[in-house]
């Protein structure tokens, strides 16, 4: 009885087995293609890294600001899976994080040498406040 019932569960589940239909097969017009985007991302982030790291948030912020925007802009497209778009937003910020640490960079150099210039006007002064005081000194004694 065992074996006759252990037949009868075989046999059904042989005729289940074969009356599955196959799995269909994708075409490649139903597959959804999912881009890697990893590049490019990447690409931004280290363009901002850079950026970053000499500050062009405050240097150069209307660069900055269109960096993050666009970069904001590529996330979006990305999760909306519009690949084309995303890739272009992620070079565009990248483009635009690199176009702020150059003028944010040209920006410190100009500060830099307008300090420059400041401290040897400060020495001038005080070397000709100095001269002014010797030669007073030397003027009072003469008196």
């Amino acid at each position: 009885m065992k074996r006759l019932l252990f037949l009868l569960v075989g046999a059904l589940l042989i005729a289940s087995c074969a009356s599955t239909p196959p799995p269909e097969e994708e075409t490649p017009e139903a597959e959804v293609l999912r881009f890697d985007l990893t590049e490019f991302r990447k690409s931004a982030m280290d363009s901002k890294a850079e950026a970053d790291g000499i500050k062009a948030e405050k240097g150069a912020p209307e660069f900055y600001a269109e960096a993050i925007a666009l970069y904001s802009e590529a996330e979006k497209a990305e999760s909306a899976e519009e690949w084309e778009n995303a890739q272009a937003k992620y070079e565009a910020a990248s483009a635009a994080f690199k176009k702020a640490f150059q003028e944010a960079s040209a920006n410190r150099q100009k500060a830099l040498k307008a300090l420059e210039e400041a401290n040897s006007a400060i020495s001038q002064v005080e070397k000709n406040a100095e001269d002014a005081l010797i030669e007073a000194g030397q003027e009072g004694g003469a008196q």
